[in-house]
């Protein structure tokens, strides 16, 4: 056929060029030198995707994303991109200290070389044996200040070591190969945790053997000058442990701190007592009510429709404050924009501004729906009732408490379930009825038994 391609493959020294033909009616011809090159046009992507599974994934995972995700195609070209910095590094054009600490920057913000995969990737493997082959990672080469570059090494040549080990247990069909071997490591990358009561010697003595062990053991005399620069003077025990006397000085502690606790614990304790007595918002969660929600009266003064939500109006809101608020509510199939217009309603106003569907919303318009939520309408206050001003509940008194709280403590979540419409269509909280200075607060429409949220 005219349009049948031809394929040379001539091989000089170490070096490969592969020569492609337009068709043989023609002597045009196309040649590609970088290995990543060649090894698609020989290959195809459908090698690489079949390599790109469990447990190798070269291509990090995304080789069956790439036609439809824009993330997948940028790792796939970060990877040949790498590749290409590999084939620098083996023709010794690049010079060593350029881009060993480039490399050391390029993984201070990511695990390894393309910065989206959660493991190896074929860039790694393929850099990591570049610099082994030009003798370029040993600790003369990736000193202790390059911490990221030499974290990399260790990691990928571990998952190196992995692959091996999976091979062997589950016969899988990966290649044997020859794994870099360098002469230093990283520090043992289990956490030690404290609690800041073990006093600066148990801090000392228990970080000496996780230095120590960058090393392939522990250093005794290492171990022990860390142990003596701290402390009291008395010797730690063998194995990086505490002393005897360091061991009571820090139960002492221990104990003085508990008793301070106690101490503050009962003095807390004594004052929520007093504040409840007094008519005030306990803070406890099992005295936890209403009154901590700030209810305010408000007026819709402007509304219109969210560019990109159907189900949402964005509305600014008059509740007697400096600025009227920007809220948005999920009410577009609800009510119409002349519906909502100029309407007195009720709004929780104590909650986090954030956005909805990309618009800022700060706070919330309370509406009445039923069990499945077909049934919409606001909860309105009584006529008379002043723009801005709190709406109570019988019998309760107390401050709303500051956003954060309200937020972190998930104190709506826990008094929403109890705030409702009774049998006469009236706003109560567990059977509490809300009051204004006009009166009670009701759903609009007389809607009962209803959720209010």
């Amino acid at each position: 056929p005219s349009h049948q391609v031809k394929v040379s493959v001539p091989k000089k020294g170490s070096s490969l060029t592969l020569a492609i033909n337009e068709g043989l009616n023609t002597t045009a011809s196309h040649k590609l030198s970088e290995r990543n090159a060649i090894l698609r046009a020989l290959c195809g992507l459908p090698l690489l995707n079949a390599l790109d599974k469990y447990p190798l994934c070269l291509l990090g995972g995304y080789a069956e994303a790439v036609k439809g995700s824009n993330e997948a195609s940028m790792v796939i070209a970060s990877i040949g991109s790498f590749m290409s910095v590999a084939s620098l590094i083996r023709s010794g054009d690049s010079k060593e200290k350029d881009i060993v600490p480039q490399l050391n920057e390029v993984l201070a913000g990511n695990s390894f070389l393309v910065g989206s995969t959660f493991k190896p990737t074929l860039a790694d493997y393929d850099v990591l044996y570049a610099l082994s082959e030009k003798k370029l990672l040993n600790q003369d080469i990736v000193t202790a200040d390059l911490k990221h570059l030499r974290r990399w090494v260790v990691t990928v040549i571990a998952s190196m070591e992995e692959l091996l080990t999976i091979k062997k247990s589950d016969n899988k069909s990966i290649p044997d190969v020859s794994i870099p071997a360098v002469d230093y490591g990283i520090s043992d990358p289990v956490p030690v945790f404290f609690f800041g009561e073990e006093g600066e010697a148990a801090i000392v003595t228990s970080a000496a053997p996780a230095a120590a062990a960058a090393k392939g053991g522990s250093k005794p005399a290492a171990a022990a000058a860390a142990g003596g620069k701290k402390g009291d003077g008395a010797p730690a025990a063998a194995g990086g442990g505490l002393s005897e006397e360091e061991k009571k000085a820090a139960a002492e502690k221990r104990a003085k701190k508990n008793a301070e606790k106690a101490k503050k614990k009962a003095a807390n304790k004594e004052a929520a007592g007093g504040k409840k007595k007094g008519g005030d918002a306990p803070a406890g969660d099992a005295d936890l009510n209403v009154t901590a929600l700030d209810i305010r009266v408000g007026k819709i003064i402007e509304v219109w429709e969210h560019e990109s939500s159907d189900k949402l109006w964005c509305e600014k809101i008059d509740l007697g404050e400096d600025e009227p608020r920007q809220v948005l509510s999920g009410l577009r199939q609800f009510y119409k924009k002349e519906e909502m217009d100029g309407r007195v309603v009720l709004v929780l106003k104590n909650l986090k501004k954030r956005n909805l569907a990309g618009v800022p919303s700060h706070g919330m318009v309370l509406c009445a729906s039923n069990a499945d939520h077909t049934a919409v309408e606001f909860v309105i206050p009584p006529e008379g009732a002043k723009i801005g001003e709190r709406v109570e509940f019988e019998g309760l008194k107390g401050d709303a408490v500051p956003e954060n709280k309200l937020a972190k403590k998930k104190m709506l979540e826990k008094l929403a379930p109890d705030l409702k419409t009774d049998a006469d269509g009236v706003v109560v909280w567990k059977g509490i009825k809300s009051v204004t200075s006009a009166g009670a607060c009701v759903a609009s429409k007389g809607m009962k038994d209803a959720q209010v949220s």
